[in-house]
């Protein structure tokens, strides 16, 4: 066992590295002398590996230490260091930019020397491909004592090597290079075919992780693995390979088992898996003989984003759907309807099919054409994806042999790899030495591959091997549960990454590296197919040709002109030491100096502590990479910082517009949006680019206002975050995308322990089942409303949601990491842990089911309603939007005269789709609303806080609206719809009055609800089928979230706690509810959880004349002690058409916030103020009563309420409470005061007053760097300079950080 603990340093351990740093006795080599700069500048320059070593006996820290890629030496450019050793030195090893790495500096303990040894061990564990590690020792000088550097325990680790001009004599004073080499510092592996006396211990180290094989194939399966090979030689294939290791007692352990085969059947993973860009697997030379084969394989095709929502998508679906279309006239009747008519028995006439009923449907013949044939086709799966049966050509030399398995054998190219594991105490980054052996046994083989069953379980051996690996995409297959195929290529794990700058001969090379992906998705290699897609002239090679005209600026600006702002560099795989001609190009990357980085802390979780980066950061334009070479993304980073002396990298993506490629971008951490927002964001349009050059036409972009994806790469060590089980999670709600991004940002906390210390990569093991349409329509940024100048204020872009669940959609996409599977359920296995869809099955270890529904209509007879009409509009998804949009719009195309919509509800959304219906040319008088009786007064249910329902805001629009022309109808239920005898249209609706049960028939061509049912028909026959306990419309489940199965979850408003509980759990926040979920999963606990809800939930929405309303709740923490929401202490304002309320609780707490204005933005930062006491918000209630408050809005937008709004004041309030209440309880509890006993109440309050205001005097000066406001400190009075805080220089406030 090791002495010491050795591991990556963490900014926590800045103090103890200051603290041994400052140690009396300690030895140490390299500068020291800038690591008595400060604790908080000890990180500030740039390392490769930072490392630290604690004592496993004391834990305390022994040593420290960095490395880096190049020396340092200050007057010594970062990319020469090898044209210097080559001067300089006359050194026998073969040293490269690639597999070396500077020591440059270490500080230990002097009774601990044996520490060295142990961190370059580990350095060389984590990195693979180095193999010396140089010291550069300088010429010794007169200097103190306490600064002079100490080699004696490195010389023992190491050899030493002088300069040319080194002379024991007359020059012995030199500099010299302590290098270490790898082999000498790790133990031999040595790699030999595994002997059936090896049986034992390979079951035993495949015991650790798969002791199922054991159980399933005996004690001796590998033992008679081998000897039926011995017995069978002819039946070559299996190769089953062990590494062994010397103990410290030198005696031969087996640490590594391999088993490979080149036994298995190629064409099957080519006609199931997309191998066409990997040769098929197989070797083919043009000028051999060789075999052609036909294959009949099946491909997908993603339809293009631009051919589904946009107005000439749904023309040419139009177009595709009716054969020649429909004719029209001015009547509105169709060609088709014209002998349908009837003839009346009564003069002769032709009855009119507006006064006649029976002729309505037909006199909308097209209009119900366009509602089911076209527009209900945004609903089917072969919309968005397309089945497509192809042929491909399987060439592959004969090799002497007949066409068949036997010559496809002969011809493989690759290998399989079945199995790989280690012993539990093996390093397991030294895997990559097995990964090199495996292709060291099949030296002939360019390609390794490994298959993963989707039932196995996650093995730690194999993560770590398949970290070399990529994914092949499947085809579709008849196969159930098809494994995941992984592959790799020789030139991934023996080439050399290396940049070389731009040359006028790279030209050519950029331009087939940037057109080389942009052939048809899904295409079989050697097709003929087209560039154009197949639906909506979309034209594929646009977007990258586009990408080059700016490329070709670029080069030409770094050719041309010496000061560019661009650097470009070719990447190329081969020897790093070899001129550029001789390696392989596999790639090019484009960067610049960014300098908008104080831009980004408005929308974004950024530290301002960085001011150190300043100058050093850098934005990728753009980056090509072959697939096969992303595992390098760390050496090709880490080069183009040693190039280009950038050390923070960035690259933004706009959720609209032009975008350009960067293959390593899944290798970059996503910045994380801010959960609350600190000031209003106005609904301002799209920023207008302006060019950054005059030669360059790069897009710029306004960062607080346009929708960006973020990432970003500050050269940390990589940790991947990710989830042990597999999750299978149904329905795409407004729950599911906040459970999705608190599953995925679980890295992202407030301490900013992770992403301060390494680049947190999230690989989540989740599967979304959605309707199809919806998720591509969540993401859709093509389409554009002609109705509307600005889009983010148009009701088919706008949402209802918080900024945290509206940023899932425009600043980060959750494809990027979640698998969505278009489909819907028919089933749940229960017992075999999987869900049925039409086309496939999906295994699962947890199910959570998230598929509320915000509006599902209700009837006492629900098969009636079960299957639902084409002019029956549900407005749950943006794809419904859409849908209404369209149906809007061929509703005023077809009938313009004679139309009638009816609207069914009582809830502020109710209105906003009534605003739109205005907005996009319907008539007041073609408009009917019918409110359902709402119950009140009854129970717990009016303790509730609703933010979806305002009765004295919804009066006010009730009028407004009436005045306008509009039909409204009070306390009518929904009854029953009749539909036509044929068809699927609702002819007429029939409501019932509330309480005299009177009937009252509405004709209708189009049926909009807003009735507020939580789950579907479906959902809910899924859920009785799956035998999941339910309660009428709700599913049981506990205050941990599960049901009646321990395997499945729900959360939502669909969902109902078994038992009853004091404490409010509908209408309330998402972000909150996912977290405590995530907590019962096990997946990120919450070190302080309670079930009650703390978090506030906002709803927006639009209203009639131009109206925009934002409502704020709290959610009851405790019910059985409250009052109906209507007996609230409120306080309103109004003041420039903004009209606020701000309600308090019986407990003067801020349980309320509604916001009714004609200003155009979001108002996501009251989210602060609902929850606290109205005393701290500046004596609000006083303020109120005291006139001082015009408009809240203003009020709550002062300088003090940047305090409130800060990540750490929780915790200023946690501190204060910690140790005041056990002083006010001791207070309120003691007896027989005497006057001259204790203080006084007055010395006790002026006591704590101190405290307090000591507390925040020290929170300003921890935080002020993060205040826009300039607080002032006590000690900036006595100083004469400015305050370090203030700017120096002619820089605005905005400028700085």
């Amino acid at each position: 066992m090791s002495d010491f603990d050795v591991r990556w340093a963490l900014i926590s351990d800045r103090d103890s590295i200051t603290k041994l740093i400052r140690t009396p006795g300690v030895k140490w080599f390299g500068n020291i002398r800038q690591k008595f700069y400060g604790t908080d500048s000890l990180f500030n320059c740039y390392q490769t590996h930072r490392m630290v070593a604690h004592s496993v006996e004391t834990s305390k820290l022994v040593a420290y230490a960095e490395f880096r890629t190049y020396p340092s030496i200050t007057a010594l450019p970062n990319d020469c260091w090898l044209e210097w050793l080559s001067v300089r030195y006359c050194l026998p090893m073969p040293i490269s930019w690639l597999n070396t790495l500077f020591f440059n500096f270490c500080i230990y303990k002097s009774e601990c020397p044996e520490v060295l040894a142990q961190v370059l061990q580990e350095v060389f564990y984590l990195e693979n491909r180095a193999t010396y590690f140089i010291t550069v020792k300088m010429p010794n000088v007169k200097q103190q004592a306490h600064l002079k550097e100490y080699y004696g325990d490195l010389e023992k680790l190491c050899k030493i090597y002088y300069p040319r001009e080194y002379s024991i004599n007359n020059n012995f004073n030199t500099q010299s290079l302590y290098i270490v080499e790898r082999f000498d510092m790790l133990p031999k592996i040595t790699y030999r075919k595994a002997l059936a006396e090896d049986n034992d211990d390979i079951i035993a180290i495949q015991e650790v992780e798969m002791p199922e094989l054991r159980e399933e194939l005996g004690d001796f399966y590998i033992a008679e693995e081998l000897m039926h090979q011995e017995r069978e030689p002819q039946e070559e294939g299996d190769l089953l390979v062990v590494a062994e290791m010397n103990n410290k007692c030198q005696e031969t352990e087996l640490a590594i088992f391999i088993w490979m085969t080149t036994n298995f059947d190629i064409r099957y993973y080519v006609c199931n898996y997309e191998m066409g860009s990997f040769g098929n697997l197989v070797k083919f030379d043009p000028r051999m003989s060789f075999h052609y084969e036909t294959l009949t394989v099946s491909s997908v095709h993603r339809r293009a984003a631009a051919s589904m929502f946009t107005t000439d998508a749904l023309e040419d679906l139009d177009a595709m759907t009716i054969v020649g279309g429909l004719q029209r006239n001015d009547s509105g009747m169709s060609v088709a309807s014209v002998g349908k008519m009837k003839v009346s028995s009564i003069n002769g006439t032709i009855d009119d099919a507006h006064v006649s009923k029976a002729n309505k449907f037909y006199m909308r013949e097209v209009l119900y054409s366009k509602f089911k044939n076209i527009l209900e086709k945004l609903r089917s799966l072969d919309y968005y994806l397309r089945q497509e049966t192809n042929t491909i050509n399987f060439v592959y030399n004969a090799m002497s042999k007949p066409p068949g398995p036997k010559a496809i054998r002969e011809a493989s190219n690759v290998f399989l790899v079945k199995c790989v594991m280690a012993r539990q105490d093996f390093p397991l980054p030294r895997l990559f030495n097995a990964v090199v052996a495996m292709f060291s046994a099949y030296p002939d083989k360019d390609y390794g591959m490994m298959v993963i069953p989707k039932r196995a379980k996650a093995i730690t051996s194999h993560m770590e091997v398949l970290q070399y690996f990529i994914p092949v995409a499947s085809r579709p297959s008849d196969e159930s549960n098809q494994e995941e195929v992984y592959i790799t290529h020789r030139s991934t794990i023996f080439g050399e990454i290396s940049l070389y700058k731009l040359e006028k001969d790279d030209v050519s090379v950029v331009h087939s590296l940037s057109l080389g992906n942009t052939t048809e998705v899904g295409s079989p290699a050697g097709s003929n197919s087209s560039s154009v897609s197949y639906c909506s002239k979309i034209n594929l090679r646009e977007e990258a040709e586009n990408e080059l005209v700016v490329l070709d600026a670029i080069m030409k600006d770094v050719l041309e002109n010496e000061y560019s702002d661009f650097h470009m560099f070719t990447i190329r795989c081969g020897n790093s030491t070899k001129p550029a001609k001789e390696n392989t190009s596999v790639g090019f990357v484009v960067v610049r100096q960014f300098h908008d980085h104080s831009k980004l802390f408005d929308h974004y979780n950024l530290s301002r502590r960085e001011a150190h980066l300043d100058r050093l950061r850098a934005e990728i334009i753009s980056l090509r990479l072959h697939p096969l070479f992303i595992v390098s993304s760390s050496l090709i980073l880490r080069e183009l910082a040693k190039k280009t002396h950038f050390y923070d990298f960035y690259f933004i993506t706009p959720f609209s517009g032009r975008t350009f490629s960067n293959d390593l971008k899944k290798m970059m951490m996503v910045l994380e949006p801010r959960a609350f927002k600190k000031a209003p964001i106005f609904f301002e349009p799209p920023y207008k680019r302006k060019k950054a050059t005059s030669s360059v036409n790069l897009p710029t972009y306004n960062f607080s206002k346009d929708h960006l994806i973020i990432y970003r790469h500050r050269l940390f060590p990589v940790k991947w975050f990710t989830n042990n089980s597999r999750l299978v999670v149904i329905g795409f709600s407004s729950l599911t995308k906040a459970f999705l991004r608190k599953l995925i940002f679980q890295w992202n906390r407030k301490d900013q322990n992770n992403r301060g210390n390494y680049t947190c990569l999230s690989w989540v093991q989740v599967t979304v089942i959605s309707s199809p349409g919806i998720v591509e329509a969540e993401y859709d940024s093509l389409f554009q409303c002609p109705y509307c100048s600005n889009i983010r204020k148009c009701y088919l872009s706008f949402n209802n949601r918080s900024c945290y669940i509206r940023d899932c959609c425009v600043r980060m996409d959750l494809r990027f990491w979640v698998h969505f599977v278009p489909g819907t359920v028919e089933f749940i296995e229960r017992d075999k842990k999987f869900v049925k869809l039409q086309a496939c099955e999906i295994l699962y270890d947890t199910l959570i089911c998230l598929c509320s529904q915000d509006y599902v209509i209700r009837s006492s007879n629900e098969d009636a309603i079960k299957k639902i009409p084409c002019n029956f509009v549900e407005l749950n998804c943006r794809l419904n939007k859409f849908m209404l949009y369209y149906k809007v719009r061929a509703l005023l195309e077809e009938v313009p005269r004679t139309y009638l919509i009816v609207i069914y509800g009582n809830n502020l959304c109710t209105y906003e789709c009534i605003s739109f219906l205005i907005e996009h040319g319907v008539d007041h008088s073609r408009l009917v609303l019918v409110q359902p009786h709402r119950y009140t007064g009854f129970g717990e249910e009016d303790k509730l806080k609703n933010p979806y329902w305002d009765s004295n805001i919804q009066q006010i629009l009730d009028d407004l609206l009436s005045d306008n022309g509009m039909s409204i109808y009070n306390d009518f239920n929904f009854h029953h719809w009749v539909v036509h005898e044929t068809t699927d249209f609702i002819m007429d609706v029939v409501f019932q009055h509330f309480p005299s049960r009177r009937m009252m028939t509405f004709e209708c061509d189009l049926f909009i609800s807003f009735d507020e049912g939580k789950i579907s028909y479906q959902d809910k026959q899924l859920f009785m089928a799956s035998k999941l306990e339910m309660d009428g419309d709700r599913l049981l489940v506990g205050e941990n979230f599960q049901t009646s199965d321990p395997n499945i979850y729900a959360a939502g408003p669909f969902v109902k706690i078994r038992h009853e509980v004091n404490y409010q759990y509908r209408y309330t926040s998402e972000m909150e509810i996912a977290g405590k979920l995530l907590h019962h999963l096990g997946i990120a606990p919450q070190k302080e959880y309670e079930d009650r809800y703390n978090l506030p939930l906002h709803f927006q929405a639009m209203l009639p004349m131009n109206y925009f309303i934002t409502k704020v709740v709290m959610p009851r923490r405790y019910l059985s002690c409250q009052l109906p929401s209507s007996m609230c202490c409120t306080m309103t304002t109004y003041k420039n058409n903004i009209f606020c309320r701000v309600g308090l609780s019986m407990n003067m707490i801020v349980d309320e916030i509604v916001v009714v204005t004609k200003k155009e933005a979001h108002f996501d930062f009251l989210q602060h103020f609902v929850g606290k006491h109205e005393l701290l918000l500046n004596n609000l209630k006083a303020r109120y009563k005291a006139r001082t408050i015009d408009c809240f809005i203003t009020f709550f937008q002062e300088p003090w309420t940047e305090l409130i709004m800060h990540e750490n004041f929780a915790d200023l309030q946690a501190e204060n409470r910690d140790l005041l209440k056990p002083m006010a309880m001791s207070t309120l509890t003691r007896s027989n005061v005497g006057a001259f006993k204790d203080v006084t109440d007055m010395d006790f309050v002026t006591l704590n007053k101190r405290y307090l205001e000591h507390k925040l005097l020290s929170f300003l000066r921890d935080n002020r760097r993060d205040f826009r406001q300039r607080f002032a400190l006590p000690e900036d009075f006595f100083k004469a300079e400015l305050p370090i805080w203030l700017p120096k220089t002619g820089k605005s406030e905005d400028d700085t950080e």
